[in-house]
């Protein structure tokens, strides 16, 4: 009786939050300024989620192992798993590849619009990469790799800097900066030369122009403004030479440039996955919420534990208690999370909407999201349940409307990780998921299998390279080349877990595995936050499916 009481209560708690979701949106449209303004109701409801990430965690996977009674059992059930997230992101990249070949988004796209976006896109990748902070006002020529630095004379008609060394092994940008002062009559001009060492002539550097021309000089404008290029080095690159030639006319131009870390590549990810085990600071990567070296911490400690004997009970009671109570406030909290998700949605959408990008979107980049959405749905529909019920025989959608709250809560909060309790608790108490299964499975999964964000590179990625051909009809896109992307979109969901903005590097390391203009990125800024809620809502659902395939697996030990 008591379940059916639960089941009953938790489908009013999911209509409650549907009718939130649509009466959000329908008030960002209407009235999007008062829309806007309840942003901190929203802020408060994800900070109490997020709150409880880090401790919940801990104690659920601590209480799984202690519930196992020996770490040794954990085996198989982590094998399962770890295959289930690797099997399910090589199929929503597929999935990607597959829906926006067919729909092709980003043929016959404006050639103004990817020239606008070129230019948007410069400055996230500027951020990915830590370049030049353009707010510098020194006419200096500084280096990340060591203290080299050249002060050039802004009022001079030239400069010309020393020869200066590139470091080896990794790939490397030159971000080049000019404010310019007073309307000018000519242009300042920055050219780039180069040495693979030092017995060698120096020649050009030439790069990549607008419309897919060679270019071999930064021409600045003639109106006061800030300027800025990041041009990437040939890996061969040892010394480089800047030579600077001012504006003629008004009061003065001045010159930064700094050389940085190259656009991220494979490598970063390998490094990645293997580093973001470990932490030398777990109260920072608490702090952090960077749950993977959390999570083996936990594995550990708790798998001591069970060798201990008596001596650990007391602990091991603390433990189980602390879980049980963390999901007890989790319940208290989703009593509240209609009016939380009301907040969240109706203040980020009318922000949108205030910002004129809600319904100019719909109409600019319709295809895209198309694609996009198609491809998720498909992933979301099609193939998760189509898994579910051959593993389990479940009905998949029934468990699909089990899972809803968390689903929804998903699309809310654009987070994985902050949705986490509420999956937990609804994979429990209303999917019938083995408590082992969602305490190891489900905190795991948040962190790295990212199924919809998988998807969502690889059809992105393609729908950048369709668009480059617009305005550079030499540039196509070979089977290889597709291959790569989805190989480099497996690799990057999956190990992007304790890289800072993660969305944007691991784009950008899609992008930069088959030579795609890293500005690019700008025609998919614009609508990033809203594909990004349903990529995260098929996140949570592919977790949740997963704790149910591999909760076979523990009933069998």
């Amino acid at each position: 009786m008591a379940s059916e009481r639960n089941s009953h209560a938790g489908g009013h708690l999911t209509t409650y939050i549907i009718i939130s979701i649509g009466t959000a949106i329908l008030l960002a449209i209407v009235w999007p300024s008062m829309a806007a303004r309840l942003m901190v109701g929203g802020e408060v409801f994800l900070r109490l989620l997020q709150m409880v990430v880090v401790p919940l965690v801990m104690a659920s996977v601590m209480s799984g192992i202690l519930g196992l009674g020996d770490v040794r059992k954990l085996g198989r059930p982590g094998g399962y798993a770890v295959l289930y997230y690797l099997l399910t992101t090589v199929i929503a990249v597929g999935t990607g590849l597959m829906v926006v070949n067919v729909i092709n988004p980003g043929v016959g796209i404006k050639k103004e619009l990817v020239e606008d976006a070129r230019q948007e896109g410069s400055e996230a990748v500027e951020n990915a990469n830590n370049a030049l902070d353009p707010r510098t006002k020194k006419v200096t020529w500084t280096r990340r790799f060591d203290d080299d630095e050249l002060i050039l004379n802004s009022k001079s008609s030239s400069g010309v800097s020393n020869l200066l060394s590139v470091p080896s092994g990794h790939s490397t940008l030159i971000s080049l900066s000019v404010q310019q002062t007073g309307t000018a009559k000519t242009p300042a001009t920055v050219q780039i030369f180069w040495a693979e060492n030092a017995d060698e002539e120096l020649q050009h550097l030439v790069w990549e122009g607008a419309g897919g021309k060679e270019v071999d000089e930064f021409v600045v404008g003639l109106e006061p403004d800030l300027y800025t290029k990041s041009v990437p080095l040939p890996d061969t690159v040892r010394l480089i030479r800047l030579d600077y030639v001012a504006q003629e006319g008004g009061a003065s131009s001045t010159l930064s440039a700094e050389l940085t870390d190259g656009p991220p590549t494979i490598s970063n990810i390998f490094i990645n996955l293997v580093l973001m085990l470990f932490t030398n600071n777990l109260l920072g990567s608490m702090v952090e919420v960077n749950l993977l070296p959390i999570i083996i911490f936990s594995i550990v400690f708790a798998g001591m534990l069970t060798t201990m004997g008596k001596r650990s009970e007391v602990i091991a009671n603390l433990v189980i208690s602390t879980n049980d109570a963390l999901m007890s406030f989790i319940l208290l909290l989703m009593k509240v999370a209609p009016l939380g998700i009301f907040c969240l949605v109706a203040s980020r959408f009318g922000k949108a909407q205030n910002d004129g990008q809600f319904v100019a979107l719909l109409q600019v980049q319709f295809y895209y999201m198309l694609t996009v959405i198609s491809g998720l749905t498909i992933h979301a529909l099609i193939t998760l349940p189509l898994i579910l019920w051959i593993v389990t025989r479940r009905n998949p959608y029934r468990f699909m409307m089990q899972m809803s709250q968390a689903i929804l809560t998903a699309f809310s909060t654009a987070s994985s990780t902050a949705t986490l309790p509420v999956t937990m608790e609804c994979a429990e108490t209303r999917a019938g998921v083995s408590k082992r299964s969602t305490e190891f499975v489900l905190p795991l999964g948040a962190t790295i299998n990212m199924d919809g964000t998988a998807l969502y590179e690889a059809a992105a990625a393609i729908f950048i390279a369709q668009a480059y051909s617009v305005v550079n009809p030499e540039f196509q896109l070979t089977f290889v080349q597709q291959a790569t992307i989805a190989v480099t979109a497996t690799l990057a969901a999956i190990g992007a877990a304790g890289i800072p903005e993660a969305g944007l590097v691991t784009m950008l390391i899609v992008l930069n595995a088959v030579n795609l203009p890293l500005e690019l990125i700008g025609l998919i800024l614009p609508v990033d936050w809203l594909l990004d809620r349903f990529r995260t809502a098929v996140n949570a659902f592919g977790d949740s499916v997963g704790a149910a395939v591999v909760d076979r697996s523990f009933s069998n030990d």
